[in-house]
């Protein structure tokens, strides 16, 4: 069931943070399995003081600019050549970076970033720039918290169409990656508790749902149904199992809609200490 034209492009945001190394590292391991291009972004915001400033002084603080993020690139490429990787580069400047990242995406396969700027210290919270960029993109956008080798995929399910649209991706991103998938669904406990019979009978229709929707596959997948809150429980399922990625489906809607996404999703990025993956159902 993999796509000829499964995962050819992928775009690293880079900004020189930890976070960003982490999303380049990330980025090489997929690249290396897929045979995927790889480009480097370096989006920053535009030089804007509020004030007229001498244009000595602008002129020294742009040069210093260009030179860090020349530096950025610079190393970035050495990364990725060493890895045998094919590796372009681009530099964008405008008033949001967010809008530079999203502008560019659509024409790439997934998008790999850091979970947070350098000047946000918060190791596992998202920043500002990466929370934007997975609530407008269409693109799946993979969110670096850690070095990951995406050999142990946790895939959350809730029997929504974008949801099993994520659970189709994360089965061809296995099948390129070798990886290894459970599938998981979680039942609210006051379900549960009302009705012990009627919730386990509901995951288990959820579940048997998507892995016929995907078809045939090489790969096993593990079941697995929780109950509890949607976000802790994934959160301690994927920290149990030692999984190195959980996958999430987000709605691809429109900008407005967007902000409809859903507090399990947004809480799992919030709460998450592995990467991350967003599928929009329009991917």
């Amino acid at each position: 069931m993999v796509a000829k034209e499964f995962l050819k492009k992928i775009l690293v945001p880079i900004d020189g943070s930890t976070s960003s190394l982490m999303a380049e590292e990330t980025a090489a391991i997929i690249a290396k399995k897929t045979k995927a291009t790889v480009t480097v972004l370096n989006a920053t915001q535009e030089l804007r003081p509020g004030y007229q400033l001498p244009r000595s002084i602008e002129d020294e603080i742009l040069g210093h600019i260009e030179q860090e993020a020349e530096k950025i690139i610079n190393d970035a490429r050495a990364l990725f050549s060493e890895e045998g990787v094919t590796v372009d580069t681009k530099m964008i400047r405008r008033r949001d970076p967010a809008d530079s990242i999203l502008e560019l995406s659509k024409d790439f396969d997934l998008i790999v970033m850091g979970a947070h700027g350098e000047n946000e210290r918060d190791p596992y919270a998202l920043g500002s720039i990466t929370k934007k960029v997975i609530r407008h993109t269409t693109c799946p956008t993979l969110i670096a918290k850690k070095v990951s080798s995406l050999s142990n995929l946790l895939v959350c399910i809730d029997g929504s169409d974008h949801s099993i649209r994520a659970f189709e991706y994360a089965v061809k991103l296995a099948e390129k990656m070798g990886s290894k998938i459970t599938l998981l669904n979680v039942q609210e406990r006051r379900i549960h508790d009302f009705s012990p019979k009627t919730a386990e009978e509901l995951g288990g229709k959820i579940l048997s749902k998507a892995l016929n929707a995907i078809g045939k596959t090489k790969l096993k997948v593990n079941k697995k149904l929780e109950f509890g809150v949607p976000s802790d429980r994934i959160v301690e399922v994927a920290e149990k199992g030692n999984h190195d990625l959980i996958v999430l489906g987000s709605r691809g809607l429109g900008t407005v809609d967007r902000f409809l996404v859903g507090s399990v999703s947004d809480d799992v990025n919030h709460k998450a200490k592995c990467p991350v993956l967003m599928v929009s159902a329009k991917t």
